[in-house]
């Protein structure tokens, strides 16, 4: 019987024994885990690596996903309990309680579920992704939410109303905030958007009610309302736990608290904006496990992933990732550096913000105020003789020609920027008044980035789309053999949204002489555009297309998020 996580994923063929002494060896000198290693390179999936993990401690592997789960079972924990320990029981034999946990080996955890339950646990393992959602479907934000609410204001009405002086109301807020009811409440909301797989959670003051919104695969949707009763105390609440002023309700402010979700950490950042009727609160929530991405997980077409990886591995030269705000290029500039992240290289990054923390990495926050900006940390960066430098955005034209310097002079530099097409990114440079004999001699590729959402696989239906979408995007007849359209139906799974998870599409533009050529002559953007498709490059429209031909996303998705470039 293996002995080891490596052991038993060799066994069962899942990896090669020379993925595994390539893992052991690149582990040495650190902290991070095996599995979380082979996630990282690329060798493993999550679900994978605890279906190993089941063999390995000889517990059941229950695919939660995939399993019916009687809300009368799951319910005998407590929601709290539920999130805390990420564990839910699933199926009751007598006294006995098969538990799916994300961690069967926790003695504490296993005790915590049999004082609550007054049952005898048994573990199994699952997925944590799927055990969160699992319990947001058994507990939604029914009777439970609305108890929280009624206990926040009965706790509400019991304090004495916001008097006279200034200090005497931010003392009665500071009581409020730290009341059991408003916790609770807090913890509700932030609990529930994790357990949705949000990025976001938005609380919007309006003048009668609190909206709170919810941001799932890059769409916003509405999940509760909170009454405009609760609006002080709960903003404070939030306030006091990112450690900002919760006396300054006139000023926008900025603060970052870190939250445990039994087996993970999440990292949120916290913004305030003050509008007509109250504080505007955005938590942005960042899973640190993102930091481990690999490059197999961003969904790009194996073609296209070598080729990154090529322009990654080149000892010098400028790489730029772009598109939109919220289009993944920071996910992506990561993926990069956890390949380059070997140990035998020195990676500097300035970020605005660092969103993930990288062990072996070098990273650092632009703080405008000390003078620390994109183009004064490049300088001081390229001091410090780093083979690699991720800078987190090309904003001005000081900041681009450091980092084409820093390029030309032997240093892989890695950053994005803000446009819509790869091509677009050469003719931006050029309005920032680069030369273009430097951009010919440093740029060595742009990857072009955008989200479409998935469809979810648990009830995806084979739809007919309308023929003037498939004309207007160049698609086949949903009758075609080439074509396996699905259409977003909705079930418990997606939450009614038919879509679950999100993937990349990808437009790479590998500057070759050609490319150069017209880099020299000032080229527009659409004759760049022209040269490399010309010379095989796919984009993202066609990466999109494909993507709803082989019934991975929807027509409707490709044509929202590609509506400028399919006109």
């Amino acid at each position: 019987m293996a002995s080891s996580l490596g052991e038993v994923l060799v066994d069962e063929g899942i990896i090669t024994k020379t993925d595994l002494e390539e893992a052991l060896s690149r582990r040495q000198g650190t902290q991070e885990s095996l599995g979380d290693l082979l996630v990282r390179m690329g060798k493993l999936t999550g679900r994978d690596r605890v279906w190993a993990m089941s063999r390995l401690y000889r517990v059941p592997f229950v695919d939660v996903a995939q399993t019916p789960i009687s809300p009368e079972v799951a319910r005998l924990l407590p929601h709290a309990t539920a999130v805390k320990l990420t564990s839910l029981p699933v199926e009751r034999r007598g006294d006995a309680l098969l538990v799916v946990m994300a961690d069967p080996t926790d003695v504490t955890a296993i005790d915590e579920v049999s004082r609550a339950t007054g049952l005898r646990p048994e573990p199994a393992i699952g997925v944590p992704e799927d055990i969160l959602e699992a319990i947001f479907r058994v507990f939604g934000t029914g009777d439970d939410l609305s108890r929280v609410i009624e206990q926040a204001l009965s706790d509400r009405e019991s304090q004495p109303e916001e008097a006279e002086p200034e200090s005497s109301a931010v003392t009665q807020l500071h009581e409020l905030a730290e009341g059991p009811p408003i916790i609770r409440l807090v913890n509700v909301i932030v609990s529930q958007a994790i357990a949705e797989r949000a990025s976001d959670v938005h609380l919007e003051p309006g003048k009668e009610d609190v909206q709170v919104r919810i941001r799932v695969d890059g769409v916003l949707r509405e999940t509760m309302t909170l009454p405009k009763d609760l609006q002080a105390a709960t903003i404070s609440r939030i306030k006091v736990m990112a450690s900002m002023d919760i006396a300054e309700r006139r000023a926008p402010q900025d603060g970052r608290l870190t939250l445990v979700a039994h087996p993970k950490e999440y990292d949120v950042r916290v913004s305030t904006y003050p509008g007509v009727f109250g504080e505007s609160v955005v938590m942005r929530i960042l899973d640190k496990s993102r930091s481990r991405i690999g490059l197999e997980q961003l969904g790009m077409p194996e073609p296209l992933l070598e080729q990154w990886k090529t322009l990654l591995l080149q000892p010098h030269g400028f790489l730029l990732v772009c598109g939109p705000t919220g289009s993944g290029k920071t996910t992506c500039l990561y993926a990069g550096l956890n390949l380059l992240n070997s140990g035998e290289k020195k990676i500097i990054t300035i970020e605005d913000p660092v969103e993930y923390q990288i062990p072996g990495i070098t990273q650092a926050h632009v703080n405008p105020r000390a003078g620390l900006t994109f183009a004064s940390g490049l300088r001081s960066i390229v001091r410090q003789d780093p083979d690699v430098v991720m800078v987190g955005e090309i904003r001005d034209t000081e900041t681009a020609e450091i980092a084409i310097h820093a390029a030309l002079t032997g240093h892989l530099v890695l950053s994005t920027l803000h446009t819509n097409e790869s091509a677009g990114a050469v003719s931006r440079l050029l309005e920032m008044g680069i030369e273009p004999f430097l951009m010919a001699s440093s740029l060595v590729g742009v990857l072009s980035v955008r989200l479409v959402r998935l469809v979810c696989p648990a009830c995806a239906q084979p739809p007919e789309p309308p023929p003037s979408l498939l004309d207007r995007l160049h698609l086949p007849a949903p009758h075609s053999p080439q074509a396996g359209y699905r259409q977003a139906a909705g079930c418990p799974l997606c939450t009614q949204t038919g879509y679950h998870g999100r993937s990349g599409i990808f437009e790479l533009l590998v500057v070759d002489e050609t490319i150069r050529d017209a880099i020299m002559s000032r080229a527009s953007a659409a004759e760049i555009q022209a040269r490399a498709v010309a010379n095989g490059m796919t984009t993202l429209l066609q990466d999109a297309v494909e993507r709803a031909r082989r019934g991975e996303t929807t027509v409707e998705e490709v044509l929202r998020v590609t509506a400028s470039l399919a006109s």
